[in-house]
């Protein structure tokens, strides 16, 4: 499977041999296939919520002759991560990602790699204050789309407020994407309004970096 998705593509570029990886909400499982196909990772298992994305992916890894575990699961709850050291948790909402990332089930997690819609600052906090790093964040278009990749590794290794609100911003491409969205709800926003204030510190902040 070749025609993976470029924001899929730069999440299997966070995994290596050693990782062994559950990919939760695997809807399709076309990263679960793209990765036993290519042998990237040491094992690799998925889960849905949803019976007919988890059917979907079912047939699909079946149509690609792997042999690939599935779980029908709410997030992590029917899942056995006994021999699992890395999650995988991309195309959902920030609050969402934070429900399914229970304490108590990461035992043995060294590795978490999320893609949210949203929200990235409170996915930052969050699972740094849980005891994950953000030790790599990438940021790719796809398909006319902004999409925010983090690798979070295992430590209590602290990040400040700034990385936590902004994230590493290593993409000239994306700062200008991002300065020219908040010049324009900027331009919508009354003189006397507080949100004023709050996105043109965000455009002067983005105008350094």
């Amino acid at each position: 499977m070749n025609n993976l998705s470029k924001r899929l593509k730069v999440l299997t570029s966070f995994i290596n041999k050693n990782d062994k990886v559950a990919d939760v909400g695997c809807d399709h499982g076309y990263l679960a296939i793209y990765l036993k196909e290519n042998k990237i990772c040491e094992d690799i298992i998925c889960s849905d919520i949803n019976k007919n994305a988890l059917s979907s992916s079912i047939n699909n890894i079946k149509k690609a002759n792997l042999d690939i575990k599935t779980y029908l699961s709410d997030g992590l709850k029917n899942i056995d991560l006994t021999n699992i050291n890395t999650l995988v948790i991309a195309g959902m909402g920030a609050n969402t990602i934070i429900k399914i990332l229970d304490v108590n089930k990461l035992n043995n997690i060294n590795k978490i790699i999320i893609q949210s819609n949203n929200d990235w600052n409170l996915l930052r906090r969050y699972l740094n204050n849980i005891g994950y790093y953000l030790e790599e964040e990438i940021n790719i278009k796809d398909r006319n789309k902004w999409y925010t990749c983090m690798k979070y590794i295992k430590s209590n290794k602290k990040i400040n407020d700034e990385i936590v609100e902004y994230g590493y911003l290593n993409n000239k491409e994306y700062i200008d994407y991002l300065i020219d969205h908040y010049t324009n709800i900027l331009k919508r926003i009354p003189l006397n309004n507080d949100e004023y204030y709050k996105y043109k510190t965000i455009i002067e902040y983005l105008s350094k970096k």
